[in-house]
């Protein structure tokens, strides 16, 4: 297990040097999404930060910048898949796409869950703490269902129909606390990190603001890698074990 979560990290860091403009374009929506909220005056103080989490153009900037790490979710899968190959990541496979829209549209459909959810939960008036329950289960959920589908998620990227979203959780299900491993906690030092960021840039400079999302967008963009070099990991063992390959024939 220790070697695979060192894969994780490795792999992730070759992406980010061997694909660089593939890595940035994440990094770049975060930036943005940075922008809005200096302006809206989010790190000035504690009450800013607070205040400014529902800005509406932030939110939208924030479901583009989940778009851009879909499209991360392409492009690392097949980097990894092909032997760290840059070409393999940015090839407009026809087959791979078709199979891969299925794996975002789920995705959309936990982010409407997860991220949306108070939103929705305010327009048809439940109370804030049953909205906040709802939003706590609907994340555990989500991160406790999410391993069992790391198979599929990364044989879709690479072209792979062999291993569906039924047959990815089948396979899965005898390695399951390894998957479970695997997939949050290389995630759990980076979310601290990222959270850490921002309450770190309350109360400073502009100069110092600005520079630390600077690291936080980079940050961001290296954590959106390393969840997907997790399901890689993790199906690469879902793989040997059920002797098949992840890539296309």
């Amino acid at each position: 297990m220790w070697r695979d979560l060192r894969d994780v990290f490795v792999g992730a860091g070759r992406y980010a040097l061997l694909c660089p403009l593939l890595f940035l374009v994440p990094v770049a929506v975060e930036m943005l999404q940075h922008a809005v909220e200096i302006r809206a005056g989010m790190y000035v103080d504690m009450a800013g930060l607070k205040a400014a989490e529902g800005d509406m153009l932030r939110m939208v900037i924030g479901h583009v910048k989940v778009i851009a790490l879909f499209l991360t979710g392409y492009w690392a899968a097949r980097f990894l898949v092909f032997g760290d190959d840059p070409v393999a990541a940015r090839r407009i496979d026809p087959v791979a796409v078709r199979l891969f829209l299925p794996v975002m549209a789920w995705g959309l459909f936990w982010l409407i869950v997860v991220q949306d959810a108070p939103l929705i939960a305010g327009a048809m008036g439940i109370s804030g703490g049953f909205a906040g329950f709802v939003l706590v289960v609907s994340l555990l959920v989500s991160l406790l269902f999410d391993p069992l589908l790391a198979a599929w998620k990364t044989a879709a990227a690479a072209g792979n129909p062999g291993i569906g979203f039924v047959r990815s959780i089948r396979l899965t299900r005898g390695i399951y606390p390894y998957a479970v491993i695997v997939s949050l906690l290389p995630m759990l030092p980076l979310m601290v990190g990222h959270y850490a960021l921002a309450f770190l840039a309350v109360g400073k400079a502009p100069g110092a603001v600005w520079a630390i999302m600077a690291l936080d967008a980079l940050l961001v963009g290296y954590l959106g890698v390393v969840m997907i070099a997790t399901s890689y990991v993790v199906a690469r063992r879902v793989a040997a074990r059920g002797e098949m390959g992840l890539a296309r024939r």
